[in-house]
């Protein structure tokens, strides 16, 4: 039966009289009598008074009763009385009032269960022992047994507290209470601190063992003379764990003397104590405070002697290596491991954008944001060769990319919350370009784009990465065994979902061989035109000039590359020629319809007074309090105000799927040199930021969407996300005999559910974030300045990024051979402490488990079993 120690607690208040006290006062007087004897003889005699004041008190004698008993089971009333105490005492108060004297039947108990099952009741023998057999057991510190004790240890730390409480502070409350009022019946203030008591008792709990080689038979059965207690030790099988521990010889003496100087401690607490001191508390309570306070002490020296052990073992490891390992430390090791365990070793993932034989247009990389910004290692590999991958434009566009595909495998580790932020990096070559496309992959042919950007000219990109891990195949099952079947198949399609979309894409275009192949140019035509190809591409983006009207067009494919490039820098000439003609047809149309409005709107009378009309018309167009201007028959030549007239604020109409964009310019005025001027106030009107002038402001282009007709391939959604067509219009083939990215996540899950750590490896997305950095230079000769984007700029940047790819790909008719599309599958090793923690607390070795973590991701990467990965001593 289970054995509980109790102890309880009361105190009775009973009133018993009521008494009158003359407390003496500070204040005094004198009284004179004199006695009639005659003139010679009379007497005169002086008194001194002391004033007094009447207090009545009230006198209570109150009863208090405490004992410590032990029971059996659920038999309260049959408990045992290990130790008790009664006592009696008057408590003088100056007001009739017994609420705080009296304190209500409380009982704490502690329940001595796990410690009487740690004792041999035979032979009152110790048989506490860690079970190493167990797979919790990781440590001396970290196990279940010591887990337990140190749990019984709190608990009764905790029920000495409630005695504490419960019976020290309602004396002390009491003893408040006392308050007669003569000054000779009060007592010295109380305390419930036990810490005032006597605090000299051994502590026999100590971080000691012993180095033996053999044991020594004489020490073990050796008597200790007048020793009160034995400690005899049950014999192990295990004679090396024996050796280490103290002999039983020693452990008597440790116990003996504890208890010696406990008994000690005991009697200098009772010859201390002085009753004088003291209402209601008595020498029993002095006792049991030592007693307890001596508990208390036993309990918390446990708990630091087991943290003191496992801190003895860190501070071995510290010395054995040097310093304390961090994470950092921990990813330079398995990097240096990885090199000598697998063939292919992982690389770093900082990829080349080059041309056989060329020199490098840029390059991208996934790096770690922290003060190395070093690149992560992944294992990579060449897949599906001689494949098309299709990019969705829009609903009616498909980009057919056919350069080469890779799949990387990236095995990143998390140590406690410490993680580690992630960013996508890429940067451009001074007179290079290429296009990036960033995306998810939709199944084995498909890359679905969340975002695209033109990054050319020393442009440095940086683009955070959100990383999310999601929970294991175990958790997963664990989380959905309690749901309905409606619900678990719920559950599992949408994991599904989220396993297939956790392969993060990169998609690179060249731009130059592209723009050669486009035009019908040969190999590295383009590669020292540098103005052509910036205005090709603006050309392309800005106006979106079909391909036809620029390529080359000459009947001989026999041609010199100099004739070639001079036909098609012709029909460039001839397309930019016509775009300045509509700009300065569109000024003087802009500049005549101003005139007329600025005509209409200024009706002024001889004293250069506007009519009602005008005024209106004025405040309408928001002209400027207080300005003044030069009218000439051409325009306006000078303009003086608080502040220049603003562009005309011309907004595109919004942009329709399928609409194909033209240019429309704002309002410009100018004058044209004539000579026959006006000049003319404005006078109380005011020109808002809002207005539709502009005056010496240069001409900023605005787009517009025009529509095409349905179905055609100019169609093109430039804003937001796409979709693309089902499945039965790409067909399978490909995918079929190549790899397919989307089934890759489902095989890892497969294969990490297997394993004994399954509940340590997450897979994890990747995604981007909405805040991105870019690195520009206006021009050659100044330095790059820093601009955020934010998701309105990346959308339109987004918008550019097609507009050109349309242009590149024929609208999807012709496909992209200078692409490369990279594949990231990511996951996750997570452990729950820090590294030191993990390696002491939790006794494990995070090398041994990241080496099997990063064979079985390098196997489904490589497609190999790991045995083949590993390198041959």
């Amino acid at each position: 039966k289970p054995l509980t120690l109790r102890f309880d607690v009361s105190t009775t208040p009973t009133f018993m009289k009521e008494v009158k006290v003359k407390v003496p006062m500070d204040r005094s007087y004198e009284e004179t009598e004199e006695t009639a004897g005659g003139a010679a003889t009379n007497v005169v005699k002086t008194k001194t008074l002391k004033a007094v004041r009447r207090v009545t008190e009230f006198h209570y004698d109150v009863k208090i009763e405490w004992s410590l008993s032990v029971y059996s089971g659920t038999s309260v009333d049959e408990r045992t009385v290990l130790m008790s105490n009664k006592s009696s005492s008057v408590i003088v108060k100056q007001a009739k009032e017994s609420s705080r004297l009296r304190i209500s039947p409380q009982s704490y108990e502690l329940p001595l269960t796990w410690l009487l099952k740690q004792v041999n009741l035979d032979d009152m023998a110790s048989q506490f022992k860690v079970d190493t057999s167990r797979e919790s057991t990781k440590t001396p510190r970290r196990n279940d047994d010591v887990d337990e004790a140190i749990v019984f240890s709190g608990r009764l730390s905790s029920w000495i507290g409630q005695i504490h409480t419960g019976l020290y502070g309602s004396l002390a409350q009491i003893e408040g209470q006392h308050d007669p009022a003569l000054e000779k019946d009060r007592r010295s203030s109380y305390t419930s601190d036990l810490s005032c008591q006597d605090d000299s008792t051994f502590n026999p709990i100590l971080p000691l063992m012993e180095d033996r080689s053999e044991p020594s038979g004489n020490s073990e059965d050796k008597v200790v003379p007048g020793c009160m207690i034995k400690i005899e030790l049950q014999s192990h099988e295990d004679s090396t764990d024996r050796n280490v521990l103290l002999s039983s010889s020693d452990l008597t003496k440790l116990t003996n003397e504890h208890a010696r100087s406990l008994q000690e401690g005991l009697e200098t607490c009772a010859r201390a104590f002085d009753a004088s001191e003291y209402v209601v508390t008595t020498t029993a309570e002095i006792e049991l405070g030592a007693v307890l306070r001596n508990l208390r002490s036993l309990s918390i020296q446990y708990e630091e002697t087991m943290n003191y052990v496992e801190s003895m073992m860190e501070r071995q490891l510290v010395a054995a290596i040097g310093k304390r390992l961090t994470q950092d430390d921990l990813q330079t090791y398995v990097r240096y491991h990885d090199a000598r365990l697998l063939s292919p070793a992982p690389k770093p993932f900082s990829l080349s954008i080059r041309r056989p034989e060329h020199y490098p247009t840029g390059l991208i990389s996934i790096e770690t944001v922290d003060d190395k910004n070093d690149c992560i290692h992944s294992h990579s590999r060449q897949v599906n060769v001689g494949s098309t991958l299709n990019v969705a434009l829009n609903s009616a566009t498909q980009v057919q990319l056919s350069g080469n595909q890779y799949l990387h495998g990236w095995m990143n580790h998390r140590f406690g919350e410490d993680k580690k932020n992630h960013r996508l990096v890429a940067r451009a070559r001074q007179f290079s370009a290429f296009i990036l496309v960033i995306g998810t992959m939709v199944d084995g042919t498909t890359l679905g784009p969340d975002d695209a950007i033109i990054v050319q000219n020393k442009d440095e990109l940086l683009i955070p990465l959100l990383l999310e891990e999601i929970p294991t195949a175990r958790e997963f099952k664990d989380a959905i065994k309690s749901l309905s079947p409606e619900q678990q198949r719920f559950a599992q399609s949408y994991r599904s979902m989220q396993l297939s979309s956790s392969m993060f894409g990169l998609c690179v275009v060249q731009i130059k061989p592209q723009l050669e192949s486009l035009l019908g140019l040969p190999a590295d035509a383009l590669d020292k035109e540098m103005k052509l190809t910036q205005d090709l591409m603006k050309l392309f983006i800005e106006y979106q000039v079909p391909s036809d009207l620029l390529s080359y067009n000459g009947h001989s494919e026999s041609a010199a590359l100099e004739d070639k490039i001079g036909n098609v820098k012709a029909n460039v000439k001839a397309v930019v020629d016509v775009v300045e003609l509509q700009k300065e047809q569109q000024l003087k149309d802009e500049r005549a319809k101003s005139d007329m409005d600025l005509a209409m709107m200024m009706r002024c009378d001889g004293n250069m007074r506007c009519s009602g009309r005008a005024k209106s018309d004025m405040a309408t167009m928001g002209m400027e309090r207080g300005g003044s201007y030069t009218r000439c028959s051409g325009g306006i030549t000078s303009w003086k105000g608080k502040q220049r007239l603003p562009t005309e604020n011309v907004t595109s109409q919004s942009r329709m799927r399928g609409c194909a964009p033209r240019q429309q310019l704002p309002v410009f005025l100018y004058s044209d040199g004539a000579d026959d001027c006006d000049s003319f106030s404005l006078g109380d009107y005011d020109v808002a930021s809002a207005g539709t002038i502009s005056i010496g402001e240069s001409i900023e282009e605005a787009q517009e969407y025009e529509c095409a007709a349905p179905g055609s391939e100019s169609q093109r959604n430039v804003g937001g996300k796409v979709t693309t067509s089902s499945r039965s219009d790409r067909g399978d083939s490909v995918t079929q005999q190549g790899v397919d990215f989307t089934l890759i996540p489902k095989k890892l899950d497969q294969s990490v559910e297997k394993r004994g750590d399954a509940a340590s490896l997450h897979s994890t997305t990747i995604k981007t974030s909405s805040n991105w950095t870019r690195n520009r230079q206006a021009n050659l000769l100044s330095k790059p300045k820093r601009h955020g984007l934010d998701a309105d700029e990346i959308r339109k940047e987004k918008a550019k990024a097609f507009d050109l790819l349309d242009a590149l790909s024929r609208s999807g008719s012709l496909a992209i051979a200078h692409s490369e599309l990279h594949v990231v599958v990511a996951m996750t090793h997570c452990f729950e402490k820090d590294l030191m923690g993990t390696v002491i607390r939790d006794n494990v070795n995070p090398i041994e488990k990241l080496e099997g973590s990063t064979l079985l991701l390098a196997s489904a990467v490589h497609g190999v079993p790991a045995e083949e990965l590993v390198l041959s001593e």
